[in-house]
């Protein structure tokens, strides 16, 4: 990015921070990103908000620059609503443009025709979207994520004939040491902040003078900030999930193994009663030497994955018609509709439910009614048994193809006998689990 801006390929980025005093240190995160229910809770303050409007109103609302459009992301509906109406207050026109919004087309269009200042986004235009003239982008939600930060950032980036730069306004809350948002400043590996400075410059001097699309800025101070995001910091540590997945063990194993002094984190973060264990690549490497635990590979997933079945661990039924309804439904590529999937799953404990049969073990919670609820069932059966698979990445599931599909390397090694042994396996399995009960 930094050479395409250099290169004039893409506008290059004049950038302002708006720092705040808000407290977020207690915001948790999943060791990739905020959770945003918390974000939700915490970020939409008004003194913060007002403080968004004011830089706007002030630098924004006359001459050329007066005449620029923008984008503020938002966290949440509430917050893209509440933003909408701190900006009409202020005489800058702007409207929330969410996947709650009644008339969206309506809206982009009055936007487009420039009837319309700001919109105040949230989920809708991170990506995929296109604005050419857009001129100025408020990231007024924190992420931990460069991914989506710079898909954010990258709506504005576009270069015209008429448009050569683009203002980005990286909102700087108090986070704790641990977890630091993205920004431009760390996203461009440059320390030194002017305000409205080209983020690829880095010799300022106090009494500069800074002109960028009908705004004046005399440089004033220039200020060290730090620039190394959490991501940077420890993007390629795994959490205790992702190490349980590594090693093929559960989430509660490796609490466990950290609890009782088996191994040791080499970061820990505390949020009230949560802690999220953080370990390094090579002390990963370590601890799997010292505890004899394989490698899972694409070269042993064919073994690991009869391994798996072989130890028919069923505390209650739904592996054996789960994995059945996805082979009858999988295709030439090892794709499977997940509603087709869903259909003959259902389809399994309706026929015991008609035929007068237990549906299983007293603590499942199927039952008729619940059975016609689709939505309860897609949700149950993708936490278990679907995530049993998953996570030792023998199948996958994409929320946007809405197919759940069978790892590419597994399934290459998989020979039509191969699956007739795992359908016959489930059906001797599932007769002799519902025997004993």
């Amino acid at each position: 990015m930094v050479d395409a801006m250099k290169k004039k390929i893409v506008a290059e980025a004049n950038v302002c921070r708006i720092e705040t005093n808000l407290d977020l240190s207690h915001i948790r995160f999943n060791g990739k990103d905020y959770i945003n229910a918390d974000l939700e809770k915490s970020i939409c303050v008004k003194s913060r908000n007002e403080l968004i409007a004011d830089v706007l109103y002030n630098y924004f609302s006359e001459g050329k620059a007066g005449q620029l459009q923008g984008v503020v992301f938002c966290v949440n509906t509430n917050h893209a609503q509440e933003m909408e109406r701190i900006l009409n207050v202020k005489g800058l026109s702007a409207k929330a443009y969410t996947r709650k919004t009644k008339n969206p087309d309506e809206v982009m269009q009055q936007f487009r025709e420039k009837k319309i200042r700001f919109l105040c986004a949230c989920e809708m235009i991170s990506e995929g979207w296109d604005y050419p003239e857009l001129g100025i982008l408020v990231m007024a939600r924190p992420t931990l994520s460069k991914v989506l930060y710079m898909q954010q950032v990258g709506r504005g980036l576009r270069r015209t004939n008429t448009k050569t730069n683009v203002f980005v306004i990286d909102v700087v809350d108090e986070y704790g040491a641990m977890a630091k948002p993205c920004s431009m400043h760390s996203i461009f590996s440059n320390p030194f902040y002017t305000a409205f400075g080209s983020i690829l410059k880095r010799d300022y001097s106090v009494g500069d003078m800074i002109e960028v699309d009908g705004l004046h800025e005399t440089v004033e101070r220039i200020v060290q900030v730090d620039i190394e995001t959490f991501e940077e910091k420890y993007g390629d540590y795994l959490n205790q999930e992702q190490l349980a997945r590594e090693f093929y063990l559960s989430t509660g194993t490796i609490t466990s193994w950290v609890t009782k002094g088996k191994i040791s984190p080499d970061e820990m973060i505390t949020f009230g009663s949560r802690k999220i264990y953080l370990f390094a690549p090579e002390h990963v490497k370590q601890i799997r030497e010292e505890n004899n635990i394989p490698e899972h590979t694409e070269e042993t997933i064919k073994t690991d994955f009869f391994d798996f079945l072989e130890e028919r661990d069923y505390s209650l039924s739904y592996k054996m018609p789960f994995l059945l309804s996805f082979l009858k439904n999988m295709n030439e590529i090892g794709d499977a509709k997940i509603d087709n999937v869903l259909t003959d799953y259902i389809a399994f404990y309706q026929d015991r439910i008609d035929k007068g049969l237990p549906v299983d073990r007293s603590s499942c919670p199927y039952n008729a009614e619940r059975l016609k609820d689709r939505k309860y069932i897609k949700s149950n059966m993708l936490t278990n048994p679907f995530e049993k698979f998953e996570r030792k990445r023998f199948l996958y599931y994409s929320k946007d193809l809405n197919v759940i599909s069978m790892n590419h390397a597994l399934f290459i090694k998989m020979s039509k006998q191969d699956f007739e042994k795992v359908k016959m396996q489930m059906e001797e399995d599932l007769e002799k689990y519902y025997g004993s009960l």
